[in-house]
């Protein structure tokens, strides 16, 4: 990749053909590849939509195939329950057929349940019409297709006569004696038209045929009759052709078969409908590019003229860049070298420090020599505090960062000592930290507050003794971090938090109080929450305080 900063004059005489091509050829070249681009990509995702159009329309097939076996299956079922009636009022094997009015009456009866059905018909071994629920049946009408081994289905006219209603036939053998040759049938007459107006009430959006096949793939039924295309868009070809989209769903167990067929013309018709949506793309974005490539041309051969001036200005601002370079490599030199001596001074102000509040705790231990057992505490107080500090200078003093320590380290060292030093008890101390890299400002008076409270709990939470174990716990939470020091002793007494000192032995107080650890608490910046939950829990809790800038600026 050629940098930003590379001369004009480099860039010409780069050797890539590119980069000494006129800036207007290549405008030219990029623009005719994203007109050639976007025809393309148009025609690419036009053709998609086209197989995604006969997907659908395939899909469509599907379910209004299913729909159409199902409901044949359903109309087929009843008529089939229909003639299980029917040949139960033939009566049993080895008596005669009936042809009695009553046994008329009841067989219009149960055609009567069905809307579906046109009529019932028994009829005697030859297939002529022996009793029928319609009235105006006359014997010698057209015979269904009959089959000794089961239910027969076919298309014909019931009643007997030329203009009667076309149906569907279902015919049921009865059996006769012996299980020998069937002594008659039962013949029930599904209404064609209980098909036909549900399929022409189908909106399937397309150009569409039904049809109930026989299990020899002859149509039982077709709608419509003259084997055409309903339901098409205007223009679409009525036609049947070959490469039409075709789906075939059983007819539940009856061996018949529902077969949908859609028109591809009906189908191309409408995706063709949606091809200008396409073409106006592409005729948008090719306009848009050819407006872009003339602009883009007109400002190339406007560089092309200010070329000369901004090398000019290039060569000048070179030079500049090189003194400037130079004057500020001086200068971070300098300030590496004035931070290194600072963070030498500040470690050497910090082992100091701690060196001199060591003096401090052995003068004052001597001092506590010297005077009775009363004053003696509030020195072994003061000790305690101005260790935490020194102990937090040594910490500084070790640290890779001079103004932050890791304030889990420090609670490790702080608990240790404590519990040597602050525990006449059995009382157990727990410390479970996360580690926190805090600042020295908030680390003092944190560690100090800490410091008081355990100590306190260490001297008075457990009288007389009485063992018991006091835990710190450094935490994280959605405030920022958390400090806790709960003890299972005998808590604080009921005037307290007003009351800032906890009875120690023999009626004794040790410590400022809950006033020290309330204000060096606001030094920090944290809250103090005071619990009784068998003992005493005390909460600190500390805000993330916004990280320090750390980067070097150059002067």
């Amino acid at each position: 990749m050629v940098s930003e900063t590379m001369p004009l004059r480099a860039l010409r005489s780069h050797p890539s053909p590119l980069y000494r091509l006129p800036g207007s050829a290549l405008v030219l070249i990029a623009c005719t590849a994203a007109v050639l681009l976007t025809i393309g990509l148009s025609a690419v995702f036009a053709w998609r939509d086209r197989d995604e159009a006969v997907r659908q329309a395939t899909g469509v097939a599907g379910n209004i195939g299913l729909l159409a076996a199902e409901h044949a299956a359903r109309l087929i079922e009843s008529g089939d329950l229909l003639l299980t009636q029917t040949a139960t009022l033939a009566g049993p094997a080895g008596t005669p057929l009936p042809d009695d009015a009553a046994t008329r009456d009841r067989m219009a009866l149960l055609a009567a349940s069905a809307p579906h059905v046109v009529g019932l018909e028994i009829r005697d071994p030859s297939g002529a019409l022996l009793l029928s629920s319609l009235p105006e049946a006359v014997s010698g009408g057209a015979r269904p297709a009959l089959k000794p081994d089961g239910m027969a289905i076919g298309i014909g006219r019931m009643g007997g006569r030329p203009g009667g209603r076309s149906v569907i036939t279902l015919a049921q053998p009865l059996p006769g004696a012996a299980g020998g040759t069937p002594r008659g049938w039962a013949v029930a007459g599904l209404d064609a038209r209980a098909f036909r107006d549900v399929y022409r009430s189908l909106d399937v959006g397309y150009g569409h045929s039904i049809a109930i096949l026989q299990p020899d793939g002859t149509p039982l039924l077709r709608e419509p009759e003259d084997g055409g295309i309903m339901g098409g868009n205007a223009g679409d070809d009525t036609a049947s052709h070959a490469d039409d989209i075709v789906v075939t769903r059983p007819v539940g167990d009856t061996g018949l078969s529902a077969m949908v067929t859609i028109a591809t013309g009906s189908v191309l018709h409408r995706w063709s409908e949606r091809l200008w949506i396409y073409a106006a793309f592409a005729a948008a974005a090719c306009a848009t590019v050819a407006v872009i490539g003339a602009l883009a041309i007109q400002r190339a051969r406007r560089e092309r003229e200010a070329e000369d001036a901004l090398q000019h200005a290039y060569d000048t601002l070179e030079e500049h860049v090189h003194q400037r370079t130079a004057q500020l490599e001086r200068a971070n030199a300098q300030l590496e070298a004035a931070v290194t001596d600072k963070e030498v001074l500040l470690k050497e102000v910090q082992h100091r420090v701690k060196n001199n509040l060591q003096v401090i705790c052995s003068l004052l231990r001597l001092q506590a020599a010297r005077i009775d057992e009363q004053a003696r505490r509030g020195f072994d107080e003061s000790l305690r505090r101005i260790q935490t500090m020194s102990l937090l200078h040594e910490l500084l003093h070790r640290s890779n960062e001079p103004a932050h320590i890791n304030f889990a380290d420090a609670l490790r060292q702080m608990c240790d000592g404590l519990v040597r030093s602050d525990n006449p008890t059995a009382a157990r101390l727990e410390l479970e930290a996360q580690d926190w890299i805090v600042d020295a400002d908030r680390a003092t008076p944190l560690a100090i507050a800490t410091s008081e409270l355990v100590s306190n709990a260490l001297l008075h939470a457990f009288p007389h003794g009485h063992p018991g174990t006091v835990r710190v716990m450094l935490e994280r939470d959605e405030a920022g971090m958390r400090l806790i020091v709960r003890d299972d002793g005998v808590g604080l007494p009921a005037g307290m938090p007003s009351q800032h000192k906890r009875p120690g032995r023999g009626g004794s107080s040790s410590g400022l109080g809950l006033n020290l650890v309330q204000a060096l608490s606001h030094q920090a910046g944290a809250t103090l929450k005071i619990e009784r939950d068998g003992g005493t829990i005390f909460t600190l809790t500390i805000p993330e305080q916004p990280a320090r800038q750390r980067a070097k600026t150059a002067a």
